[in-house]
């Protein structure tokens, strides 16, 4: 049996066409192996790939977050970006890496992390009837400032602080103690959240006096290992105030000393010019007596 070059030809492109569609539908979508950690404020690149790195150009590529309402993060479809019904909080965030498409790189680039952006997200990619993905975990960290302790004033017989710190993700712990590390019994946690979605925590205590008269706040995020605390040591004097009864026993026993000792003062210049005006008197009699001699 004779075969043309021609024929042959046409032999070997069929075959170069069905290993190429082949291999197009027989490909792997690889994520990371640990957990993407992203700093609020930052970039981050959610890293996604093809195995074999065949070329994704002509691929669809979709990035969504998992068990939301509105997933969508990213759409990548017919050669260009479509993300009319992309999720709001991302609109203008997100974006491929187009030269890296050819390659094999679908990761996927977040702009200005914020707090809200920590979740669970999917990458998937689909040629034809066939598709793969692959989950990514994805932990926002942002460490707060140094907490700040203010005095509120007198109340419930104590003195009552408020201890207060911003720009936390996720959501911290505030503890009170006192000099020993023993915490304090405290108020609930007020938290409010910014622009960013990080939180501002503050909390609320009322202390006694004690021997050291030194309390600490310390705000704690154990998911991210990051701790801050100050220390702030009270004047004894503040104390006094915070019992009107013995600030009354102090006034009343200065104003009662007072008067002893003005009492006492009195008693004796009034005794001092008895005494002086007998003296005179007395003088006074001899020189009668001795002129009548």
């Amino acid at each position: 049996m004779n075969i043309s070059w021609s024929e042959c030809l046409c032999l070997i492109l069929l075959l170069l066409q069905l290993t190429t569609v082949s291999t197009l539908e027989s490909f792997e979508v690889l994520g990371p192996a640990h957990p993407v950690v992203a700093v609020v404020g930052e970039d981050v690149v959610l890293p996604c790939y093809l195995k074999p790195n065949i070329s994704a150009v002509d691929l669809h590529v979709e990035w969504f977050r998992v068990q939301t309402n509105n997933p969508l993060v990213h759409l990548y479809q017919d050669h260009e970006d479509r993300n009319e019904n992309q999720i709001p909080s991302y609109r203008g965030r997100t974006s491929l890496f187009p030269e890296e498409l050819r390659n094999g790189n679908t990761s996927l680039k977040v702009k200005n992390v914020k707090g809200s952006d920590n979740g669970k997200y999917k990458c998937l990619v689909q040629s034809g009837e066939f598709f793969d993905d692959s989950s990514i975990e994805v932990y926002i960290k942002a460490v707060g400032t140094q907490p700040v302790i203010s005095t509120e004033g007198y109340k419930e017989g104590g003195i009552s602080l408020v201890c207060e710190s911003k720009g936390w993700y996720p959501q911290p712990q505030v503890v009170w103690m006192d000099s020993e590390g023993h915490s304090l019994p405290a108020g609930h946690t007020e938290t409010h959240t910014d622009s960013m979605d990080l939180f501002t925590v503050r909390r609320r205590v009322i202390v006694q006096e004690t021997e050291t008269n030194r309390f600490t706040c310390r705000v704690l995020q154990q998911q991210i290992n990051e701790m801050k605390e100050t220390i702030t040591n009270i004047p004894g004097e503040m104390f006094h105030c915070a019992h009107p009864w013995k600030v009354i026993f102090v006034v009343v026993f200065t104003l009662a000393a007072v008067c002893i000792i003005g009492c006492t003062i009195l008693l004796h210049r009034f005794v001092k010019r008895r005494k002086r005006r007998a003296q005179l008197k007395e003088q006074h009699g001899e020189l009668e007596e001795q002129h009548g001699k």
